[in-house]
């Protein structure tokens, strides 16, 4: 998905203006699968604290690459099509971010009631016809219900998580919105290179977990969402993994060695061994080396449930 996601830049980014945030246990695994990729500009975290410190980081280190330098954050888990129209799109973005010195979010009109992807309230547009409109309101993940009417009301999109910007007006809006962020990244070096695996260090240990969504975005005057033309789905989730026209003729979806009997819309994970189901319907199934988890299709945004029960026994790293 990291290679996917670089090549669906291909043309419109140089690989010398490419940085990769990642795990520091990732980071060579990264190196080795974008060989193009500057090795300074490949950052590794030595501990996740979600989005905000992430972009906080990037911002600060790609400020001065050169006159009226633009961000795009693109996550890793992200299917899109066509590649072509996604390109036209972040391209527009990004002149859009430089002219308006606006964070521009894509927001993607929703397909289904989906309860595990926050949303975008859309306002009113900056122009006529303009695909770029004022931010309302970010709203948490729905209920079903509350899913169910954001699909028909027409003026809410799924928050796609991806996000284009002047570092500069980044750094400011932290600045406005989070403090204590600014004040630790403001300490780090000004670019990449040896000098900031060391620093990080002190970074991670002082900032705090918190999404760009919550730190900046609810709180920013200076929000755009454009409403995407391409296709848009997160595959931080297995029921969204399964591309279309991936499924057999009874809906299932299945990946490595699955064999499933007289069985309908079921997503199969083997990773090891076996998994084999008979007259199942509406599952998702994976197999690990270290677990094996057995949920129901509308069910699988619950799997955070057990990852927060696991914590609390103190098993969570015996499973990662």
């Amino acid at each position: 998905m990291l290679v996917d996601t670089l090549e669906r830049l291909s043309g419109l980014v140089e690989p010398k203006d490419l940085w990769i945030v990642t795990a520091r246990d990732l980071k060579r695994q990264a190196e080795s699968l974008a060989p193009r990729v500057p090795e300074a500009q490949v950052i590794g975290e030595p501990v996740g604290k979600n989005t905000a410190p992430a972009i906080a980081l990037a911002s600060w280190l790609i400020q001065d690459a050169g006159a009226d330098p633009v961000i795009a954050v693109l996550p890793s888990d992200h299917r899109i099509e066509p590649t072509s129209r996604f390109r036209e799109e972040l391209k527009r973005a990004a002149e859009t971010a430089i002219e308006r010195q606006a964070i521009v979010t894509f927001g993607i009109p929703p397909t289904r009631p989906e309860t595990g992807y926050g949303y975008i309230e859309s306002g009113e547009p900056i122009a006529p016809g303009s695909p770029f409109h004022r931010v309302s309101a970010f709203r948490e993940k729905p209920d079903p219900a509350t899913a169910a009417r954001y699909v028909s009301d027409g003026r809410h999109l799924w928050n796609a998580g991806m996000f284009v910007f002047p570092p500069a007006l980044m750094l400011e809006e932290i600045r406005a919105h989070v403090p204590d962020l600014a004040r630790a990244v403001e300490r780090l070096p000004r670019r990449g290179g040896a000098g900031i695996e060391p620093a990080l260090e002190g970074f991670y240990r002082e900032v705090s977990s918190t999404s760009i969504d919550y730190a900046v975005m609810e709180r920013s005057k200076r929000a755009l969402v454009a409403r995407a033309g391409f296709a848009w789905d997160d595959l931080g989730s297995w029921a969204a993994i399964a591309s279309p026209g991936s499924h057999d003729a009874g809906g299932n979806a299945t990946f490595g060695n699955v064999l499933l009997h007289d069985s309908r819309d079921v997503i199969a994970f083997a990773d090891q061994g076996l998994v084999a189901g008979v007259g199942v319907e509406d599952l998702i199934i994976v197999r690990t080396p270290d677990v094996t988890l057995v949920c129901r299709r509308d069910r699988a945004q619950d799997v955070r449930a057990i990852v927060e029960r696991l914590k609390a026994r103190g098993d969570l790293d015996e499973y990662l």
